[in-house]
């Protein structure tokens, strides 16, 4: 573990920093503004319940595909967010130690070439990390035109929202203006707070695969002196039965919060598939519709992605201790070097809900199998 001295961000990008502040979340920061910040979230997310209310009205009556999957797309994103939240707040204080682990790990300053694998792997992160921030911004700022343009139009109050608890047809524009306002700082603090929670799961895949590569990359400086070795040996077997127990936190973080995303993933790509399939939707709503499914296959698909990554480098250590020159020094080295061959051999095995192993391969297996739904409900339209 991290002593209690060392901080808890691995947030590697300034805005991810500034996010974790204003987000509601907070993991890595305890000042007054991020607390206060907390508070603005929960304020502004009581405009949610309109879409919980609306959601299940729609429910309850008779109504077309085409209305049900615009409505579900909302549902699912708010329901989406406040359980990855949910999830992060469980598992708050395991997450806090991992990150101190990680920030106080002894290998960052290894040598040159630990510090070149940090940034050269930061560096890529950050790109597809800023990519996929810039995108739902762009989604964010389109839904808002288009909203307030349909509202305008029709001179409702929301033209997502088909069924209010109040009667709102007789405020005044301005009423009407400042109310939407507050509904779209509401949805903005969700994309904060449902892009941040994906950049914390994120960014500790990414910072546990830093780790297992700086590791492997050190045993090409292994001492030739076998009391050296040894020691050298022994550090690593102690660092890797740490490194261990922090990817099992991540494990049971993800076992949890993967699973729902999963189903929700299959339902949002059926329902819309189908939905593309057998009605004619206006192209903004399928526009709007199809990049927020992007996302979050996006989004899974990097989660998977990471993990084989992970795998592959955990069980690639077998094979850098045997660079290291451990035969002239066979009857001290043995013990380490079996105890590391073998903690390389039992696979981490990330689960999904503890049924399904989480890799692209599994990514691969729900495409297709979403394809081939979507396939089989059309021959019953």
């Amino acid at each position: 573990m991290g002593s209690p001295g060392h901080p808890s961000n691995i947030c590697f990008l300034r805005w991810m920093r500034l996010m974790d502040t204003i987000n509601g979340i907070h993991l890595h920061d305890d000042s007054r503004l991020a607390r206060a910040c907390q508070i603005v979230f929960y304020i502004l997310q009581l405009g949610q319940l309109l879409i919980v209310y609306n959601f299940g009205i729609i429910c309850i009556n008779t109504i077309s595909l085409e209305e049900f999957a615009l409505q579900f797309n909302q549902f699912g994103g708010i329901m989406l967010t406040f359980f990855r939240v949910l999830v992060i707040n469980v598992y708050r204080t395991e997450l806090k130690e991992t990150a101190q682990f990680i920030n106080a790990a002894p290998f960052h300053h290894l040598n040159e070439r630990a510090g070149k694998i940090r940034s050269e792997t930061i560096r890529n992160a950050g790109r597809f990390l800023s990519i996929l921030f810039g995108v739902q911004v762009v989604t964010l700022v389109f839904w808002f035109i288009m909203t307030e343009l349909q509202a305008h139009k029709q001179n409702v109050l929301l033209p997502t929202v088909t069924y209010l608890p109040f009667d709102a047809s007789d405020w005044p524009s301005v009423l009407k203006v400042v109310f939407r306002l507050f509904v779209y700082l509401s949805y903005t603090q969700l994309m904060l707070t449902f892009l941040g929670s994906y950049t914390i799961t994120s960014s500790y895949l990414l910072t546990l695969t830093i780790e297992l590569r700086i590791l492997n990359d050190s045993y090409a400086g292994a001492p030739d002196n076998p009391q050296q070795l040894v020691t050298f040996l022994k550090e690593r077997v102690k660092y890797k039965v740490t490194l261990l127990q922090h990817i099992g936190i991540i494990k049971r973080h993800m076992n949890v919060s993967i699973l729902f995303e999963l189903v929700l993933i299959v339902c949002l790509l059926a329902i819309n598939g189908l939905r593309l399939c057998t009605t004619t939707s206006d192209l903004s709503e399928v526009t709007l519709s199809s990049s927020m499914i992007m996302i979050y296959l996006l989004e899974f698909f990097q989660y998977c992605w990471q993990v084989d990554e992970m795998e592959l480098l955990h069980e690639e250590q077998a094979c850098a201790v045997y660079s290291t020159p451990w035969v002239s020094a066979m009857p001290h080295t043995k013990a380490p070097l079996l105890i590391t061959i073998r903690m390389a051999q039992v696979p981490l095995r990330f689960m999904c809900g503890g049924m399904y192993q989480l890799s692209t391969e599994l990514f691969a297996t729900v495409v297709q199998f979403i394809y081939s739904l979507v396939m089989m409900l059309l021959q019953f339209k």
